[in-house]
């Protein structure tokens, strides 16, 4: 969602080619890409790294470019061809949605939590190649774009280049309906739910948040849980009060059936989207501090905070009984998420520079 809201604030300024390397699974955006690019060339997936790099360099071989735009560390070999030993040299801008070495600092500390060792171990191992890669491209890359002042301030130490926020940004919907008068209060979780931070939330949700709140509801209530790359072991936290929803073709209708929105993450980087999307649904959050990082959310105004598995179950209480902070929790956010986190907003950030 970060590189096509980028891409499409830059494709109104500037003339745009665009090189996809398939690093992750693919998603269905190559009409997208077409109707904003002046070119689009795929570099297919390889068992071979340097074979698919070889290829990369050879779908723009006889173009020369002014700005080499990179979304995060893991493309930046695939971008090399186009930069390293040519002169005059492109500006160089490196994109980076997080700072990976401190999301996989935390994934080692949620798995070490859990029992899990061996995976604290890999995470720990993750954090510090990603360390290297991030050293690097600080001494490589003439720009770096992070997503919040948070990063910024982070990196300033470590990055020689220049430190530039481009905050994450969501499409406005065009109609929003308010949640309906029901009877059952409909909590909601947007999210991959085959990425670790995701599951832990819904596990972490579930299995210490929900007894709690089953405890304290003074209604009925349904958690829904929505989200490609679940796993079988989630659909065993189905219950009367959970529905592991999976992949839907659109988020839209599940915001419009929910009154809350939650975000118990407890790991990972940058800035979360779902928050900011929930926000232009004009639905109230509840999120732990790490899941609502880095946003310029003030708690009580915009969202409500809640860390541990009691303040976390009362909040959702709270909101479940009042009426009036979910109305007052929904007209900052909507107006926080239009002022700055709008696709909007971003391209005025872009069309300024």
């Amino acid at each position: 969602m970060r590189s096509g809201a980028v891409l499409e604030a830059l494709s109104e300024h500037y003339r745009v080619s665009a090189l996809v390397a398939s690093i992750y699974p693919a998603l269905d955006g190559e009409q997208f890409l077409r109707e904003r690019c002046h070119r689009v060339e795929f570099v297919p997936a390889s068992s071979n790294s340097q074979d698919a790099i070889r290829k990369a360099g050879e779908a723009y071989q006889h173009e020369s470019f002014d700005t080499v735009h990179v979304f995060r560390l893991a493309a930046v070999p695939f971008a090399k061809p186009y930069f390293k030993g040519i002169e005059p040299r492109p500006a160089l801008h490196l994109d980076l949605d997080d700072i990976e070495s401190k999301a996989n600092r935390r994934l080692a500390g949620v798995y070490r939590s859990s029992g899990d060792e061996p995976m604290a171990r890999r995470a720990e191992m993750l954090a510090q190649r990603s360390l290297l890669l991030e050293s690097a491209a600080f001494q490589l890359f003439d720009r770096v774009y992070v997503c919040s002042e948070s990063d910024r301030q982070q990196l300033a130490e470590r990055c020689r280049a220049e430190i530039r926020v481009l905050k994450n940004a969501v499409r406005l919907p065009d109609l929003v309906r308010p949640p309906k008068d029901d009877a059952t209060f409909g909590f909601l979780f947007v999210g991959t739910l085959g990425y670790y931070p995701n599951k832990d939330a819904v596990r972490f949700f579930c299995t210490q948040v929900l007894p709690l709140i089953r405890q304290q509801a003074p209604k009925p209530f349904i958690v829904r849980i929505v989200g490609s790359g679940h796993s079988e072991d989630l659909l065993d936290l189905n219950a009367a009060d959970v529905k592991v929803i999976g992949p839907v073709a659109q988020v839209g209708p599940w915001y419009e059936a929910s009154h809350a929105v939650i975000v118990p993450v407890r790991t990972g980087g940058g800035t979360r989207i779902k928050i900011l999307e929930a926000f232009s649904y004009l639905r109230p959050v509840i999120s732990t501090t790490v899941g609502a990082e880095g946003i310029d959310a003030t708690p009580n105004r915009h969202v409500l905070i809640a860390d541990t598995p009691e303040a976390f179950a009362s909040e959702c209480v709270r909101l479940m009984c009042d009426s009036q902070l979910a109305q007052k929790l929904v007209e900052n956010a909507s107006s926080l998420v239009a002022e700055s986190y709008s696709v909007a907003a971003l391209k005025q950030i872009v069309s300024a520079d």
